[in-house]
């Protein structure tokens, strides 16, 4: 997977982005969401599932408390698993435009910060353990969870080839919501 996001800092000098707008009043937002995943041709294990899906939103901007829990894999439960795949439970808090009628779900949660829409591109990265046969997984990332973050003009170019290893192809580019570095953050009041 190539994650990139133009801030200053080391991501913005290796990916050569750069920030797409002024920065902007925001707030951390929790999100909780069921990923269901039952792709036809890549096949995780509980742990290289969750450890994508994390990975993605780490990259996207999501605070590090992110939690991703693995449904299916239990014992009891490898039949179900193996036919059609670990489903996971995925809790995190990312960037969100203030929204007045929002209610806090934990302390943190609407916690003002600073942010900025960056550019992202998600596609084929070895560098970063994604590639093609990742197709279906970024399809259905780009499907269930993308929308609930703070992005804008996002354009989808994925066609996966179920059996096809090394068919298809995923290219996901936008611009997202994501906090300010701590030396650009505003100063508290």
């Amino acid at each position: 997977m190539r994650v990139v996001l133009g801030l200053a800092g080391l991501l913005a000098t290796a990916s050569g982005m750069c920030a797409t707008g002024d920065s902007v009043a925001a707030v951390w937002k929790e999100r909780h969401i069921d990923f269901v995943f039952a792709g036809r041709t890549a096949r995780y294990t509980c742990d290289g599932l969750r450890g994508k899906v994390r990975a993605m939103l780490l990259d996207l901007g999501a605070r590090r408390d992110v939690k991703v829990v693995a449904i299916g894999c239990e014992a009891h439960d490898r039949l179900r698993a193996a036919s059609r795949g670990p489903s996971l439970r995925v809790i995190f808090s990312a960037p969100a435009l203030p929204d007045d009628a929002a209610k806090p779900r934990r302390v943190g949660d609407l916690a003002a910060t600073g942010a900025r829409f960056v550019g992202f591109t998600i596609s084929s990265d070895a560098f970063r353990n994604m590639g093609i046969a990742d197709c279906e997984l970024v399809q259905e990332f780009a499907r269930q969870i993308l929308p609930r973050l703070a992005t804008r003009n996002v354009h989808k170019d994925i066609a996966c080839l179920p059996a096809e290893h090394s068919s298809g192809h995923f290219f996901v580019r936008g611009e997202i919501l994501k906090t300010l570095p701590l030396w650009e953050q505003p100063a508290v009041q």
